[in-house]
């Protein structure tokens, strides 16, 4: 074996002397840097893991946050909704109500105006005979008064006719 470590040129106290210095590098960096090395993957592994979780957990919220949104603006659009429906109806209430009081207004009126056309009409009815009584008893009068001739009882009569005329 010493043959095969003298012809590659390896030196027995140089290769001892570097594996003792690597040993003790080794000793040296897990007793003094390993420990804190590792304790601070381990932090920044449990600071990752935290993070995702909290941007998981976050992420879920506010998913549900967002399915609450949706769900209220449902409920309004259909609160409006109904809002709306129920405006409308109120407002073909009244509208109706509207109608049917003018109908009744406009019934009353003609009413009214049938009854003082009705009462107009009696009076002038009542007028116009007491208007020919009047003008027949004139013409009586005239009659017994004078003594009829042809001639004037045309002229009683054109007379009479003409008062009539202007009566009406």
């Amino acid at each position: 074996m010493s043959d095969i470590v003298t012809s590659l040129g390896i030196k027995l106290p140089e290769l001892l002397t570097q594996i003792v210095g690597f040993l003790l590098a080794v000793w040296i960096l897990k007793l003094f840097a390993w420990k804190p090395l590792l304790a601070m993957l381990e932090q920044r592994r449990a600071r990752i893991k935290a993070d995702l979780d909290e941007a998981e957990l976050a992420k879920k919220q506010a998913n549900e946050m967002m399915a609450e949104y949706q769900r209220q603006l449902k409920e309004i659009d259909q609160a409006a909704r109904a809002k709306i429906q129920e405006a409308i109806a109120e407002g073909n209430r009244v509208a109706a109500e509207i109608r049917e009081q003018s109908r009744a207004e406009a019934k009353d009126i003609i009413g009214k105006a049938r009854e003082d056309l009705t009462r107009d009409i009696a009076k002038a009815k009542v007028q116009l005979r007491n208007d020919i009584v009047n003008m027949a008893v004139l013409a009586t009068e005239k009659v017994i008064a004078e003594k009829l001739t042809d001639d004037k009882h045309r002229q009683l009569i054109n007379k009479f006719l003409d008062d009539i005329e202007q009566i009406k």
